[in-house]
């Protein structure tokens, strides 16, 4: 079997024949039409052999093998296109990919396919105002809404849209809303300790956070709870706190520009210059244009120059 794509080109399909053929015995002991009705049938040769080529691309992408990925799931939908499962995956993987435009087009028919499925409806929504369309995410989270009324990811979407628009306190409700159905869901605890942080109420948001904290083990803290931590005990005074968890917080991953500005920002508060220098070359290192950063260095260069100024004087 040739797999056809703009990407790439995939080899190695023996094993889907002789799993196409497995599943058509199968089909066969249950079809009271026959088997040699279903032979010849092509839309059910089809929509088994895009299924087994899905189940390859979904294999490929655990691997880390997003070129051959990406050829099974558009190859699965040139031999399907009305497979929703197959839409779904590659919209997820383009996106992964950064190909954003074609995610959501993909994501959009495989809503339609699904009849409006509630959940990626939500997901749909969620791509909608990553690319700042905060409109059509509210109008994709009211649909959801509409058709399950109990559905915490349709709240919490609602909740990012109010935050993207600079509505705090009206996130605030949507996201208390969500967690009103699902009591754990770290996205929207982390969205409200923001918030709260925000709103200079650093102790709800530690409160907020060490309450999602206990769902963790201490050594798998994620680097965006970490990072909320951190922000929440430096707003309090408590830096060498603040500094503890931000630099965990950088050994979990890859850190962003801006934890390393935080995490320069707190050892400077808390005496350390020498190691806030550090943390500020990473950051602009990543991103060389960034303006905190360069703000904070050169509070580090005034600081540096009139202590100098003292010592020259005596």
């Amino acid at each position: 079997m040739k797999l056809r794509s703009t990407t790439t080109r995939i080899s190695g399909s023996h094993g889907i024949g002789r799993f196409v053929a497995l599943l058509v015995t199968v089909v066969c002991v249950f079809d009271t039409i026959g088997c040699a009705s279903l032979r010849r049938d092509p839309i059910s040769e089809n929509v088994i052999t895009a299924r087994q080529m899905s189940l390859r691309g979904f294999d490929s992408l655990q691997q880390g093998k997003l070129e051959d990925a990406e050829a099974w799931f558009a190859n699965a939908i040139e031999t399907n296109p009305v497979d929703e499962r197959a839409h779904v995956q590659y919209a997820e993987l383009l996106w992964q990919r950064d190909l954003r435009e074609n995610a959501i087009k993909h994501l959009e028919q495989s809503v339609k396919l699904s009849g409006g499925d509630p959940a990626l409806v939500v997901r749909l929504g969620e791509m909608y105002l990553a690319q700042g369309d905060a409109e059509r995410a509210w109008q994709q989270a009211e649909r959801a809404i509409q058709s399950n009324h109990q559905l915490p990811c349709a709240w919490a979407l609602r909740g990012d849209v109010r935050r993207h628009q600079g509505k705090l306190q009206e996130a605030l409700a949507e996201y208390h809303r969500s967690l009103s159905f699902e009591g754990h869901c770290p996205h929207v605890q982390l969205g409200l300790a923001s918030i709260y942080r925000q709103q200079n109420r650093p102790r709800r948001a530690l409160s907020t956070l060490d309450a999602l904290a206990e769902h963790y083990p201490p050594s798998e803290l994620p680097q965006d709870l970490l990072l909320e931590q951190g922000l929440a005990l430096k707003a309090l005074g408590r830096h060498e706190n603040a500094v503890s968890l931000l630099a965990q917080a950088a050994q979990r991953g890859e850190p962003s520009t801006e934890l390393l500005f935080h995490l320069a920002e707190a050892q400077l508060l808390s005496g350390d210059t020498t190691n806030a220098r550090l943390a500020l070359v990473a950051a602009l290192a990543q991103e060389p244009t960034h303006g905190p950063s360069h703000q904070l260095q050169g509070q580090i260069d005034e600081q540096q120059q009139r202590m100098t100024a003292a010592v020259e004087r005596y």
